[in-house]
């Protein structure tokens, strides 16, 4: 999520791939309209199977300015 509607998706989109593209693949974006004018980033992301992958995920999209907040909303194994 970003921290407001001033913040520009398409550069955060871009932000968020260049801090986690060393670790795992971006299969997938969309942004979905969320209520009062907020949208979100949506990512398919693909990363290894390891220990501690998800809060690393996590940790580092949240780093990125502008991220409000970032969580895993769902997870299967291919």
């Amino acid at each position: 999520m970003p921290d407001g509607l001033e913040i520009d998706l398409k550069k955060m989109e871009h932000d968020v791939k260049a801090k986690i593209g060393g670790f795992c693949k971006v299969e997938q974006t969309d942004i979905k309209p969320i209520a009062f004018g907020l949208k979100a980033l949506m990512m398919n992301v693909v990363v290894s199977d390891e220990e501690g992958m998800m809060d690393k995920l996590e940790a580092e999209i949240g780093a990125v300015p502008g991220v409000q907040n970032a969580k895993v909303s769902a997870m299967t194994k291919i």
